[in-house]
């Protein structure tokens, strides 16, 4: 194309509007384009296969006005023909990754790594329906995959389209009407401790782990998730209230979980005088942090003591 010549005589490149074609079982976008000799040629690409999401033309025009952006301004845009693989990789856990916390990055991408890519991996973001989603969670179900990780599976997935929707790339979410036709085991409650079971963890803990004793202590009475924990400073606390303002997964400083989570929360007795004793011993930094100053490892805490002392006491 020749702007130059176009600009000489004041005129604008003409913007194609494509044309939608209907087979018998797809639709398809045709637009011209120029030949490496200077032709001008016809060319037919896939927009969507007939479906339930994809029943008239109707419903694939955003599809061809996506196709259509890239042709007219000559550049490539991202558009439904791209392979989940590849977005969820290349753009979506990116997205997750700048606008989630650490934790839940992590947890996507298990998700869609063990649970979805090996069975929809090199599908059409614009062709899955959602009979292929059900068939998938159907035989993860079979595998035995519980109800709350084939409902996790189920909403990652679900996110996925609808970033996608919102930014324009699909029309239509396949995912939310998608079922598991089998039986699962139900999801097993979680442990439930009492006031009482929780005081007497303290008890056995405070006189030879301070360290341990406040961990419980906040989880239980500030009601802390992990990360939580690991992400306060003494800084942080006023002697009547924590303010949570961080979390800490694994080494990665980031935000709290939710927006609601990064709040005041107040301290209450028995927590106020384990950290008020804990205070004292401390040079300052982190509430709970190892011998170098870095925020200590829950995990390894309860590994090496809280499961092995609370179980050699019977509690």
């Amino acid at each position: 194309m020749d702007i130059a010549k176009l600009l000489q005589n004041n005129r604008k490149p003409r913007q194609q509007k494509g044309e939608i074609v209907e087979t018998s079982t797809a639709f398809l976008g045709r637009y011209y384009y120029t030949a490496e000799d200077g032709t001008r040629k016809q060319k037919a690409v896939m927009l969507a296969r007939k479906s339930d999401l994809y029943r008239s033309r109707s419903d694939v025009q955003p599809l061809m006005g996506r196709l259509m952006a890239g042709i007219n301004s000559d550049s490539v845009v991202l558009n439904g023909r791209v392979i989940l693989s590849e977005y969820i990789d290349g753009h979506y856990l990116p997205w997750v990754r700048e606008n989630k916390a650490a934790a839940t990055t992590d947890g996507y991408r298990k998700i869609w790594t063990k649970n979805l890519a090996p069975h929809i991996g090199k599908i059409a973001l614009v062709d899955l329906t959602t009979t292929q989603v059900t068939g998938v969670l159907t035989q993860l179900a079979q595998h035995g995959l519980g109800a709350r990780s084939l409902s996790h599976t189920k909403w990652f997935l679900s996110g996925v389209y609808e970033h996608a929707v919102a930014t324009g790339i699909v029309p239509a979410n396949p995912v939310p009407k998608a079922k598991y036709l089998c039986r699962v085991e139900r999801v097993k409650p979680s442990a439930v401790y009492s006031l009482e079971s929780v005081l007497r963890m303290i008890s056995l803990l405070e006189a030879t782990n301070l360290q341990a004793a406040v961990a419980i202590g906040l989880a239980y009475f500030a009601a802390l998730r992990p990360c939580e924990i690991r992400g306060i400073q003494w800084s942080d606390w006023t002697g009547g209230e924590l303010t949570i303002r961080q979390s800490m997964w694994r080494g990665i400083t980031g935000r709290t979980k939710t927006p609601e989570s990064a709040a005041s929360v107040p301290v209450i007795e028995p927590l106020r005088s384990l950290l008020e004793k804990l205070r004292s011993q401390s040079a300052g930094g982190y509430i709970l942090q190892n011998s170098v100053g870095k925020p200590l490892s829950l995990d390894s805490l309860s590994g090496r003591l809280l499961a092995h002392r609370l179980k050699a006491a019977g509690s």
